[in-house]
């Protein structure tokens, strides 16, 4: 027996847009409709510009370029996520500094966050792991207070 990992859900026109993203050649991250769905985003949420990328991984990157880290940093990160989360960072020469998770959440421990940042510190990311939100209130606040982005 065949137990599929990922079954797409058809409700409507999903085949016919894929014949058209086919047939214009807009498969691509700059294709018809991923410009549509920026401009939707835009609209919804009234914000000036909104980037889409094809992958987290792409979009964590890209992240941590805007945290403009370099060689001798540290980001701070939760010890169980995927190793794209580390690799962002580690890729312009800063080092990951691993917080334990809670055992309840499986994210970042937020009572743990403050005692592992340094002088070197330059930004904290957080997972919101299988659905579950980080205690965002608690780390906004800790960032705020060492002046630190999060991610």
């Amino acid at each position: 027996m065949r137990i599929p990992f990922n079954k797409p859900f058809i409700a409507g026109k999903e085949l016919y847009y894929i014949a058209q993203a086919v047939t214009f050649g807009n498969l691509g991250v700059d294709g018809l409709f991923t410009k549509r769905c920026a401009e939707l985003l835009q609209q919804r949420f009234g914000v000036p510009r909104v980037l889409l990328t094809p992958s987290c991984t792409a979009a964590l990157e890209i992240a941590a370029q805007l945290c403009d880290v370099g060689p001798g940093d540290e980001v701070i990160l939760p010890s169980y996520t995927f190793v794209s989360t580390a690799s962002a960072f580690v890729r312009l020469g800063a080092r990951p500094v691993f917080v334990d998770i809670r055992p309840d959440t499986l994210n970042i421990d937020d009572a743990l966050i403050e005692q592992a940042i340094t002088p070197r510190t330059r930004a904290i990311c957080v997972v919101h792991y299988a659905g579950v939100s980080c205690e965002m209130d608690r780390i906004m606040a800790i960032a705020k207070a060492y002046g630190l982005p999060v991610v």
